[in-house]
């Protein structure tokens, strides 16, 4: 009995560790290329600027958002929620799952009086920070 209680708790307090710890990341760190990385991608998808957009994208996000389809997606985005307010977005929080650093802001759009989630996966690729995910949630995104 004695050795199940030890045992149990053990295994508690190593799930507590290993989950409590796994995620932590350096906020001041994050945000540090996070904040100017994600604000130049919602600037250049306001100004239809593929150049500016995938400067920052890993070599899968510039196979999944080629050139071709940019305007689509600006027009799926613009057309439901409208544009990207500059400068209005704000940091929520950040975390990581496996090796991806994923930070959520709260941001406005033009169209969407709800605010806009916006969430940007990142990888380290070469010792560089890479955008390797893009993400918007709001009431009218979600409407069909």
């Amino acid at each position: 009995m004695k050795t199940k209680v030890l045992l149990v708790s053990v295994l508690l307090v190593t799930l507590i560790l290993t989950f409590g710890c796994a995620s932590k990341v350096n906020v001041e760190e994050v945000r540090s290329y996070a904040d100017p990385m994600t604000e130049n991608l919602l600037v250049a998808m306001n100004e239809s600027n593929y150049a500016n957009f995938s400067k920052d994208l890993d070599s899968r996000m510039k196979k999944a958002i080629p050139e071709s389809s940019f305007p689509n997606l600006i027009s799926q985005i613009n057309g439901k929620i409208g544009k990207y307010v500059t400068g209005s977005k704000e940091f929520q929080k950040a975390f990581m799952t496996k090796q991806y650093i994923n930070v959520v802001y709260k941001a406005q759009f033009t169209e969407e009086p709800e605010g806009v989630t916006v969430r940007v996966v990142f990888v380290k690729v070469n010792d560089e920070m890479k955008v390797t995910g893009l993400w918007f949630d709001s009431p009218k995104l979600r409407k069909k």
